[in-house]
């Protein structure tokens, strides 16, 4: 009789049960494959694209419905140890969070570096840049969304606090795993410790190039909008909107038309800025199904 794993495997999670138990119950419920077919096909996939792979095959029901996730995850991490995963990578960052929180309450058992540690020995096996990144990222954010604030603010936070090192290295965590963040983030660190002006016109040359990603020229702008250069934001949010309404980029468009909308309830505007603010909003919405 195969082996497959118990009705407990929620509460007790899968890694003490064997391979042989893990795919037995794959099978058991439609998806049919041994170890070397699973480290086949994962050398194109992240465990939720397999998941997803999976679902037409699968019959599972009830508690056994989650099951083709959890089990991509554990057997990328027995079958593929040095493949990096986004739940795998979530853990680091959540524990670089959490020590990068300990360093500005100065906690005594902060251990920033130890988790800084951990980050250095995954990028290098990070998936290049290109679509592999993408649908990499777009699965790592799932488990980053309720932290993701607290972890977009930390550079400052730590530059605030004093701890300009450690407000570096947090900012090219950013800029390494979101590339096209690449120079904003070390930029608001800049601003923070005595580098308000440069960092500011670096800012907004990378939001004016049109020869750069309409999404890196976002990034530059949001940065500026984080340092609440406000007026400098008015023109070039427009330009960079028009941009990526050029290129039919409508969920980026909405967030600059958002962005715009916020610098109208902070510092107003001329009719004539309000008016285009507002036309905008109306052409993003009409592309994303948003409101006002």
């Amino acid at each position: 009789m195969t082996a497959r794993v118990d009705k407990q495997w929620k509460d007790k999670g899968l890694t003490g049960y064997s391979t042989e138990a893990i795919l037995g119950t794959l099978g058991h419920y439609g998806v049919t494959l041994d170890e070397a077919a699973f480290k086949a096909t994962a050398t194109s996939r992240f465990p939720l694209e397999l998941a997803i792979d999976w679902k037409p095959k699968w019959t599972g029901t009830g508690q056994w419905a989650p099951f083709p996730y959890a089990a991509a995850n554990e057997l990328f991490n027995r079958l593929l140890p040095e493949q990096p995963v986004p739940m795998k990578t979530a853990h680091i960052l959540l524990d670089l969070i959490a020590n990068g929180l300990k360093t500005v309450a100065g906690k005594e058992d902060a251990n920033l570096g130890g988790a800084f540690k951990n980050w250095d020995e995954l990028v290098p096996r990070l998936p290049a840049k290109g679509e592999r990144r993408d649908a990499f990222l777009r699965e790592l954010v799932t488990f980053l969304e309720s932290w993701a604030q607290t972890f977009n603010e930390l550079p400052e936070r730590l530059a605030k606090a004093g701890k300009k090192d450690e407000a570096i290295r947090f900012a090219l965590v950013h800029e390494v795993l979101f590339t096209d963040r690449e120079g904003c983030m070390t930029a608001l660190v800049r601003a923070q410790t005595g580098e308000r002006e440069a960092a500011v016109a670096d800012l907004k040359m990378w939001a004016e190039d049109g020869a750069r990603d309409v999404f890196a020229r976002y990034s530059a702008l949001d940065a500026l909008f984080q340092l609440e250069e406000f007026e400098v934001c008015k023109g070039l949010g427009i330009t960079v909107f028009d941009e990526a309404a050029k290129q039919e980029k409508w969920g980026l468009a909405d967030s600059i038309a958002h962005l715009l909308g916020h610098i109208v309830q902070k510092i107003g505007g001329d009719t004539a800025f309000m008016r285009e603010v507002r036309n905008r909003l109306d052409r993003a919405h009409a592309h994303t199904g948003g409101h006002h």
